[in-house]
């Protein structure tokens, strides 16, 4: 199986494909330090396995999540975030995620992670077990409603945001008259508050 590593830190890399080129699963590790870079890739020749950061400088990793729903052969996912957020950790889980890890945890959770979702299991961080349980307004969003909740937070427009979603600007607007009401606020300041508090919002 050859995996993917997407990561924008260069010694991140470095160090975790020398852990997985020491597994007997694996067959190759190849390198990408942007979304971009995996997807093109991937669109020309489909990866096996992704093991993305959800940080990284172009998209976040719900947005690689879903642009690779868009693309042939779906990899298999493991999602490493240094984030302790139930929203982002269930709409992972959501968007095909196979594995969740901790990404301040050891190299052998990640490789635990690798054996598992080779293996056709799901993997997730102890840390995270807990808050995948937990509910929150979040949960009452549609999959629609939460990608115009991210592009919002991300400072696009309700017109910006009908253009990236290839839809109306009415069914824009409605998504987002929706998501205002389901999470009950009032003013984009209250919503950047609420996505800052559900790691969300990307800080600059």
């Amino acid at each position: 199986m050859n995996v993917a590593i997407v990561d924008d830190h260069e010694i991140f890399r470095m160090g975790l494909r020398l852990l997985l080129t020491s597994m007997q699963e694996i067959d190759a590790v190849l390198e990408f330090d942007s979304g971009l870079k995996m997807l093109e890739s991937h669109a020309k020749s489909p990866l096996e396995m992704l093991v993305i950061d959800f940080s990284m400088p172009d998209y976040n990793g719900l947005e690689i999540l879903r642009k690779l729903d868009d693309l042939p052969g779906k990899p298999r996912i493991i999602l490493l975030t240094a984030s302790a957020s139930t929203a982002i950790l269930k709409e992972a889980r959501k968007l095909g995620a196979s594995g969740l890890v901790a990404k301040r945890g050891s190299g052998e959770e990640v490789l635990l992670a690798v054996k598992a979702v080779t293996a056709g299991q799901d993997f997730v961080s102890p840390e995270f077990s807990e808050l995948l349980q937990q509910s929150t307004l979040l949960d009452s969003l549609t999959g629609k409603e939460m990608q115009v909740l991210q592009l919002i937070l991300a400072g696009k427009s309700t017109k910006e945001a009908a253009v990236s979603l290839n839809v109306a600007f009415k069914t824009a607007d409605t998504h987002r008259s929706r998501v205002m009401q389901k999470l009950n606020v009032h003013s984009l300041s209250e919503l950047l508050q609420l996505g800052r508090e559900n790691g969300l919002l990307r800080e600059v």
